[in-house]
């Protein structure tokens, strides 16, 4: 039997229903349509009047609701579920049509998937004050947080028109993560009690999480990163993907088709939960995206959205490209790359506003450390990594950086000196007065500008000008030399950031470089742990310690300890306890054990029981435990001049970007786990007539 449409009412009714907390829009009753009056010869004194007829309100995009009168794509209530995700916009409903043109630094197209927040199945909202339903309407816990369940929205469906189920979590899960011939494997948040979690299928929209120990971070740790190609997938379509499976086709012997066609980045075929599907991809060049007519979500009028019809995304070579784009008014919203922009082009964008036709904001970035600098705890020199696990020579790496000057050279007066903590923004921070108190310890640690107390340190561990010659050496007499690892393709703002910091550390007697190297093999060299002082992205993650907490402690190979973080990262797996035998740098991944006694070993003890407290209370006081190790014997990391603010351009007829107060924090634009420009919802944005 066919299904009957919806009437406007019913559908704004099921949308309310499964706003969660927004507001709803108040309904107006449809205007009838009144019958015409017949002409004056054959009017009739006693003729009935015509019933009144329910007037068709369209609750689609034009594009489709033609496609849906043609027969060729289904009508809109069979498209989208029956409690859809509803997005509110932050100015008003807003109209379709249009062509969002993006010009793109990143051809790998992790900025566009940053603007998707569609295969999230929690997301973050308010710069993380909170949280919401995403692929996932709502979940609940079992007391000690061991089991959730999580209930989705029963209707969805891929681009491609095919459903939507916990299939394509569990394919993810068994067949990808649990498959030890594919190079995913189990995420941090997944081990609890040192054992990898268990998924269980109650119905096609219902899936348990199992831990061995409490997992009071699950919906924080789902809501984090855009899922679909950037960090753990999760969700993935099994009825597309499984016939490019070595399990389920003898055509192919590996993953690496699969992953190929995994990534619809570079596969428009791979059909999406995102609000616009891809169509067209030219390698390093152009990726165009269209309205996804089966998205999942509605604004709070039942509108699906998004409003724009497409999104046209040109790979440039570099921010100056991007930038003269932006200026001349051929971009009408530009978040990333924008956020990259140094602020010495501020003055730039503003001069050009009338010109191009847009507007500039200013949103926090939320970093904790501007740029920053980590000396390299598993260095291959065994006399150099003794030096750098010293806390008087990092802490005298922090006293000789003169913040004040780069805070006005670099960042023009904005952000604040920092010795480098994680986002000011996070909850611990803000919560209570024990945790500002820590923060105010742990950021003024060793902030202040003294190339004397430097050098006093210095000498205090024996690194000494011992031959005459101006320069430190090690306490052996042994060359000291400090290599700054910097990516080649660094901003101009980082670039004059380290050529500074050179600068302050010759002038207390240690010999500097800088190495800018390509980004694959500055990778190469920190997953090797074959760096000596890393400078790298900002320090900004959050919205608590725990959500992301590589910075905090080192559990994976990609900050400061990357041999004890890849010890602790496989731990609960099968690699656990194997290859004793071999050199630390020999093991797959390479890996190390830290010692018992020492700093990195307490903060990933503390790090353990954290993960597990069901409690928040209780958690929030092993956080600050945790905190207090990096202030006794830190800084791990030394940061610069934190929270600096980042670019954003609208064209003035975009509706719906928001104001700073609409983002909850002022901003969250830096780490990639906020999902910006995702979690301000473009998908909302619309073009006005003006």
């Amino acid at each position: 039997m066919a299904r009957r449409k919806l009437t406007r009412r019913e559908f704004l009714r099921l949308s309310a229903t499964a706003a969660a907390g927004v507001v709803a829009v108040a309904c107006a009753q449809p205007t009838p349509e009144v019958a015409p009056e017949a002409p004056p010869e054959e009017k009739k004194e006693e003729a009935p009047t015509a019933p009144p007829a329910e007037e068709e309100e369209i609750h689609e995009a034009p594009m489709l609701h033609e496609l849906v009168k043609q027969g060729k794509l289904p009508p809109l209530e069979e498209r989208i579920p029956a409690e859809p995700l509803v997005i509110e916009p932050f100015e008003t409903i807003g109209k379709y049509g249009g062509t969002w043109h993006r010009f793109d630094t990143s051809s790998s197209g992790s900025h566009v998937a940053m603007a998707m927040y569609g295969y999230s199945l929690v997301h973050w909202v308010k710069d993380g004050l909170g949280k919401r339903g995403g692929l996932a309407k709502s979940w609940e816990s079992n007391e000690d947080k061991t089991e959730w369940i999580f209930y989705f929205r029963k209707g969805t469906k891929w681009s491609d028109g095919e459903p939507f189920t916990v299939d394509d979590i569990l394919f993810w899960w068994e067949d990808m993560v649990l498959n030890p011939e594919h190079s995913d494997s189990p995420p941090d948040w997944a081990i609890a009690g040192g054992k990898t979690m268990e998924l269980e299928k109650i119905d096609d929209y219902t899936l348990k999480f199992k831990f061995a120990a409490p997992a009071p971070l699950l919906p924080d740790r789902l809501a984090m990163w855009p899922n679909g190609v950037i960090a753990e997938k999760v969700v993935v379509p099994k009825h597309y993907l499984i016939q490019f499976h070595p399990d389920y086709s003898d055509e192919y012997d590996d993953f690496t088709t699969f992953d190929e066609k995994l990534d619809w980045r570079v596969n428009p075929e791979c059909p999406v939960l995102n609000p616009w599907r891809p169509i067209k991809y030219e390698p390093g060049a152009r990726l165009i995206l269209e309205r996804n007519p089966y998205y999942y979500a509605v604004d709070t009028a039942g509108n699906q959205l998004p409003y724009i019809d497409y999104v046209d995304v040109t790979y440039v070579e570099n921010l100056e490209v991007s930038k003269l784009k932006v200026i001349a008014g051929e971009q009408e919203f530009c978040g990333r790359p924008c956020k990259y922009q140094p602020l010495s082009e501020l003055s730039l964008f503003k001069e050009n506003e009338e010109k191009g036709n847009y507007r500039t904001f200013l949103w926090d970035g939320g970093s904790g450390t501007g740029s920053v600098y980590y000396p390299n705890w598993n260095h291959p020199d065994p006399e150099k990594a003794a030096v750098y696990r010293d806390k008087r020579f990092r802490r005298a790496l922090s006293h000789a950086i003169d913040r004040d000057r780069i805070q006005k050279v670099v960042y023009f007066g904005t952000g604040y000196p920092t010795t480098g903590t994680l986002s000011p923004k996070a909850i611990e921070y803000n919560r209570t007065e024990e945790g500002k108190k820590l923060f105010e310890q742990w950021r003024d640690l060793a902030v202040e500008y003294d190339p004397e107390k430097a050098k006093a340190l210095l000498d205090e561990m024996g690194v000494v000008d011992q031959d005459g010659d101006g320069w430190r050496e090690l306490p052996s007499g042994k060359k000291l030399e400090l290599r700054i690892d910097m990516s080649a393709e660094a901003s101009r703002e980082y670039s004059l950031c380290s050529e500074m910091v050179k600068e302050n550390w010759e002038a207390i007697g240690l010999k500097t470089i800088l190495n800018p190297v390509p980004g694959e093999q500055l990778t190469v060299m920190q997953e090797t742990a074959e760096f000596d002082i890393r400078n790298s992205w900002e320090v900004g993650d959050g919205p608590n310690h725990l959500v992301f907490p590589q910075w905090f402690v080192p559990i994976g190979n990609h900050r400061w300890a990357p041999l004890y973080g890849a010890w602790y990262a496989v731990k609960g797996t099968a690699k656990e306890g194997t290859e004793l035998d071999k050199d630390p740098r020999d093991r797959t991944p390479p890996r190390d054990e830290p010692p018992a006694d020492g700093p990195v070993a307490r903060l990933q003890a503390l790090y353990d029981k954290a993960k597990i407290e069901p409690d928040d209370e209780k958690r929030e006081k092993l956080v600050f435990e945790m905190m207090k190790i990096h202030i006794e014997e830190g800084p791990f990391f030394i940061g610069t001049v934190a929270n600096i603010p980042t670019i954003v351009v609208a064209k003035k007829n975009v509706g719906n970007v928001p104001t700073r107060e609409q983002l909850g924090l002022g901003g969250f634009t830096n780490p990639w786990i906020m999902v910006y420009f995702g979690a301000v919802y473009p998908e909302q944005f619309f073009f006005k007539d003006i």
